[in-house]
């Protein structure tokens, strides 16, 4: 025992006697020595993990004042964060990429768009960090990415995976909400809509009538005239749901009281009627094959060419400046066709022309107003009800006037 005693005292004194500055070799997984920059593309997760979180502190996190040197420096490293196949890494890298977008200058933000859209949509969106992987996108958004998170998100819709789906759509109606139309085009994802609103996966028709609910905000009702096909009690649901509040115009509060408030309307982007009727391959003249399926022996295919045109004018606030008499000319000889619907149809289409274009309308609506009140004469109802609303197109659209 004392032996024992003895050789404790021995081994005290010695280490007693070693240098203050003399320290045990570190553990060999212990990194928290290197630089940040090896840490972060270290092998272990979890340093990894605290490498990412050291990172975004230094960013400025989420309140801390911004670092746009750091960000600059460490920019080529958020592509690879957000490609982390590690579940443990997968939260820190996020909150890297938040704090990095606040804190980067344009063009190393521009630079690395492309990979940090596409990692955050098809990676993170549907995963268990959502909310911050949209914060994300909406930030990349906010910060000149449009492009990139446009492409992105509207890729995410067409996945096959519901998850994948679902968090696109959610993604999509809260860039709205929060940056607006003018920032953020939802027109390709909205015609995925009655898809959508019909699909298997309930996640997915959810996401898809949150996004009814967000364009509704900045469009208005135009939205459902797009919505065709899908059905009149589903319709009634989204009509009658009510409105998602934006981030900017959540509350105005006076009093105890508090009233949501509607943020004002924007219009939709004016539509290039011309451009989207059927043009034949290889041809210089613009909606030529349109017209040729006027012309069909068919009177289906000639009434589905008028009402291509009716659906496309359908909820629209504005069109693109062009040559809209190559569309009046070939409806105005629709008037005189022998199927009474195929005439109908191409009246019809003819008073949305005149009531979007309005006064510039005036000089086509006097080459059109004389063949108009002939078919007034018509017996048929549904021709006659079309020449009535086609008239008040054009009255009220001050496209002509009444001595005219």
């Amino acid at each position: 025992m004392a032996t024992s005693d003895s050789a404790a005292a021995l081994a005290d004194r010695a280490l007693a006697d070693l240098c203050e500055d003399e320290q045990p070799p570190a553990p060999a997984d212990d990194q928290s020595g290197k630089p940040l920059g090896d840490r972060l593309v270290a092998t272990a997760p979890a340093v990894r993990k605290a490498a990412y979180l050291e990172l975004a502190a230094i960013l400025g996190g989420e309140s801390g004042p911004p670092d746009a040197e750091a960000a600059a420096e460490h920019a080529d490293h958020i592509p690879r964060l957000l490609a982390d196949r590690a579940p443990l890494c997968h939260e820190g890298a996020l909150d890297a990429t938040v704090a990095w977008l606040r804190a980067a200058p344009a063009e190393a933000v521009g630079a690395a768009a492309g990979a940090v859209a596409k990692a955050l949509m098809e990676k993170h969106a549907p995963g268990k960090y959502q909310p911050k992987a949209i914060a994300a996108l909406l930030s990349l958004l906010r910060r000149g990415g449009a492009e990139p998170v446009q492409s992105a998100l509207e890729a995410g819709v067409r996945s096959k995976a519901p998850k994948t789906c679902a968090a696109a759509l959610k993604a999509s109606a809260e860039a709205l909400l929060e940056c607006g139309a003018a920032a953020f085009d939802a027109g390709p994802v909205v015609k995925q809509l009655p898809t959508l609103l019909q699909h298997r996966d309930k996640s997915v028709r959810d996401a898809a009538a949150a996004l009814v609910g967000a364009v509704r905000h900045w469009l208005g009702d135009g939205i459902f005239s797009q919505l065709k096909g899908v059905p009149e009690d589903r319709l009634t649901a989204l009509r009658e749901a009510p409105l998602p509040p934006t981030k900017k115009h959540l509350l105005q509060r006076q009093g105890s009281s508090a009233a949501v408030v509607a943020p004002p309307p924007m219009a939709m982007p004016p539509l290039d009627l011309l451009a989207k009727l059927p043009r034949s391959k290889g041809s210089k003249e613009p909606a030529d094959a349109w017209e040729t399926q006027t012309l069909s022996d068919k009177w289906s295919e000639r009434k589905a060419a008028a009402d291509l045109v009716a659906s496309l004018l359908e909820g629209q606030s504005s069109l693109k400046p062009a040559d809209h008499g190559l569309v009046l000319r070939p409806l105005k000889r629709l008037y005189q066709d022998a199927n009474v619907n195929v005439a109908a149809s191409a009246i019809k289409a003819t008073g949305l022309l005149a009531g979007l274009l309005g006064s510039d309308f005036s000089a086509l609506a006097r080459r059109t107003a004389p063949a108009l009140l002939e078919k007034g004469a018509d017996k048929k109802a549904v021709v006659a009800e079309a020449v009535r609303g086609c008239l008040a197109a054009l009255s009220t659209g001050s496209c002509l006037t009444l001595a005219e």
